[in-house]
Formats: C-alpha cells, sequence, structure tokens
C-alpha cells in the first residue's frame, strides 16, 4: 500500500492513543462511546492514515482464543479499515505481557490496511520496527518517513529502571535505513516522524520545577523524578496530567535522531492523562492520553489529534486536539458527573485532590509528632 500527498498536497496523519480493549467489547459500553469517538474523528477529519499508539487490545485473550483476539482486532480496526484508511499500529508495553508478540503482529498484518510489520531481523530487539514513506502527490519520489518503533516492555531490572527503552540494536537500524534515505533523498535527511508507545526521557526537558504556589496544579515525576514536582514549562501546550513514565535509563534514541537529522516530531501514547507537546533541541515531542475509556482517564476529555503535513513544505506541520465532547458526542459508559465535568472543572478537582492530600500529611505528621511529645514527656 503506497501511501502519498492527496492532491492539495496534505497527508492528515490522525492518532488514537491508548484504547486498551477487552473481550467484553461487544456488550460494553466503553467500547461504544471509543467507536463514537473514533467515528466522529474518521467522519470530520478524513485522515490519509490512522496511528494506534499501543496498548491498543488485551493480548490476554490471545492466550485464552487465538480467533476470538483476531475478531476484536478487526472489530477495533473496522471504523478505519472500512472507509478504506490505512492504519499502523504499533505495540505498547501491554501487548509484550504474555509473550505473543510475533503472533500479535501476524494477527494485524493479516486484516486489509493495516501496516504493521516487523522490518529488522529476529536478533534485532523489538517485534514491530518498520517504516513507511509517504511519496508525492503524482507518486513518483518519496518525500517524508514515518517510524514506527517497538519500544518494549518493563526493564529486566526494576531497580534500575521500570519501563525498559529503545536497545542499541534498534537504533543502529535505524540509522542504517536513515543513511539509506539520505541518499535517496539527494544526501539531505528525509524530513520523518517517530511514532512509539513509551516516550523518550527528554519529554522532562519540557516541564519544570513548579514552585511552591504551583504545587496544587503539579504533577508528581515518575520513579526517578518522583521526588519533584512539575508543571509545564513556558510555551508547552496541552495537559500536564501527570510525570511522563519515560525509562529511567537513557539509551541514546534522543540523541541519535539529531545527529542523524531529519527527525521533525515524536508522538508517544502510554500515559492516559497527558496530552502536551513542546519543542526540545529543535525536535517536537507530543504525548496522547488515551483515545478510549477503559483505562485509567478523566472524563470525557480521551480525544484524538490530527497532524497534518504539507508536500511543498514537509518540514512544517499543524496539529491540534479534539476531544470526545467538542465533537458533540453522548457519553453513555460514565456516570452523571465524570460525564458532565469540563477541562476547567477537571483540573480544580485534581489541584483540590493535591491539596487535601497536602493537609492530611501535614495532620498525620503533626499527630505523630504531638503522640511521641506525650510519649517521652510522660
Amino acid at each position: 500500500m503506497k501511501l502519498k500527498f492527496n492532491s492539495e498536497g496534505k497527508f492528515k496523519i490522525l492518532l488514537f492513543g491508548d484504547i486498551h480493549e477487552h473481550e467484553d467489547y461487544k456488550t460494553n459500553l466503553r467500547f461504544k462511546d471509543m467507536q463514537k469517538l473514533m467515528n466522529a474523528a474518521l467522519d470530520e477529519y478524513k485522515p490519509d492514515l490512522c496511528v494506534l499508539l499501543g496498548d491498543n487490545c488485551s493480548t490476554e485473550l490471545f492466550s485464552k482464543d487465538s480467533e476470538k483476539f483476531k475478531e476484536l482486532v478487526t472489530d477495533l480496526l473496522a471504523p478505519i479499515t472500512s472507509r478504506g484508511i490505512p492504519v499502523a499500529a504499533i505495540l505498547g508495553n501491554h501487548e509484550h505481557d504474555h509473550g505473543h508478540e510475533d503472533e500479535v503482529v501476524a494477527v494485524y498484518q493479516s486484516i486489509d490496511g493495516c501496516l504493521m510489520r516487523n522490518e529488522t531481523a529476529p536478533e534485532i530487539t523489538g517485534n514491530a520496527n518498520f517504516k513507511e514513506l509517504i511519496y508525492s502527490s503524482n507518486g513518483e519520489k518519496p518525500v517524508f518517513c514515518l517510524w514506527f518503533i517497538d519500544s518494549n516492555n518493563c526493564f529486566e531490572d526494576r531497580s534500575i529502571s521500570h519501563y525498559d527503552y529503545v536497545h542499541p540494536d534498534q537504533i543502529e537500524w535505524f540509522e542504517e535505513e536513515s543513511a539509506k534515505l539520505k541518499e535517496l533523498n539527494g544526501g539531505k535527511p528525509m524530513p520523518s516522524f517517530v511514532f512509539q508507545h513509551t516516550p523518550v526521557p527528554e519529554e522532562y526537558n519540557l516541564l519544570r520545577k513548579a514552585k511552591w504556589w504551583e504545587l496544587p496544579v503539579s504533577v508528581k515525576g515518575y520513579n526517578s523524578h518522583s521526588q519533584t514536582r512539575y508543571v509545564g514549562k513556558k510555551g508547552v501546550e496541552g495537559c500536564v496530567g501527570e510525570g511522563p513514565c519515560s525509562p529511567d535509563v537513557n539509551s541514546g534514541q534522543f540523541a541519535s535522531w539529531k545527529k542523524v537529522g531529519g527527525v521533525i516530531g515524536a508522538f508517544f501514547g502510554h500515559d492516559h492523562l497527558n496530552d502536551f507537546s513542546g519543542y526540545t533541541d529543535g525536535i517536537f515531542l507530543a504525548q496522547h492520553r488515551t483515545a478510549g475509556f477503559r483505562a485509567y482517564t478523566d472524563g470525557c476529555r480521551s480525544c484524538v489529534r490530527l497532524v497534518t503535513i504539507d508536500e511543498k513544505n514537509p518540514e512544517k506541520f499543524t496539529h491540534e486536539l479534539k476531544r470526545f465532547k467538542e465533537f458533540g458526542l453522548k457519553c453513555e459508559c460514565l456516570g452523571p458527573i465524570m460525564k458532565r465535568i469540563t477541562d476547567r472543572q477537571s483540573f480544580w478537582m485534581h489541584a483540590f485532590a493535591n491539596v487535601a492530600m497536602g493537609i492530611a500529611g501535614i495532620a498525620i505528621i503533626a499527630m505523630i509528632i504531638t503522640k511521641l511529645i506525650e510519649y517521652f514527656g510522660g
């Protein structure tokens, strides 16, 4: 399947993050609401490609019944494939949970219109590393590259890092293939995007340590960053709803992008409450919250992101987020409060919760000190 810019010289990519669908999808309102969002976004944006950013379907079902798993994946992708739109799915950490990675990739690959595959040799880390070229509107030459990287699962030594990272052999493959594309592109690095599930550690460059008065609206960093609370830096757009869950080991993937050149943006899933984005060292990093209702989230803020590339100036692009309720959709799976909560209300609820936890912590410490004084003073 050849991807190319449309007759207007545009190429539109629609992103869906962390859907986490399960085997009871046929009778579950969460699946119904997720597909409302998917259908509304497809109808409005009419994308040239859709990307699922990992943790798409529970692979536990594959262990029980591989045919039912294929049926689940087929039904999940149906709104996209039935419209004749190609879809690129990537592996999230949970697709690695049950040890059926190659079989799961084969299931996706067997569905018409799905581009997932593994392009690397068996000895290279990861089960679905691949790339797709976007050709000029006349179909004559490649103009842009889309990289889909398997960011793996959890690190073998959790005392070092909870999550695994993109390994050196994957980075080497990326650099070798990039060199070929550079030659194909007349000696210039080919403009490209990277899509993967787990964010790079450099996402923390988009955040800063919260001032004391910002603590109620800040988020706690993850793992090695857990002693610090963060807010987005000036110029960072979107919601910082949780500390980025990136690996604690920096394998040099971001440095490789800079060295090779051409990578102008990278898009990640994994963190269900984050949809912030911004530039660090000239590369656009964008986090994508869940597009579903299965995993942890906050109200009807499930969303999609549209990214549009211009053939005449492929290094420039536009992007926009649109949430469930902004499509005019009515939620059936959430309760009366959570289905009505606005972005601003969600923001202040989280701030109130942070203040309440802080007050509770101070009260507990004060009580312990009082008891100690009473005990030793008596």
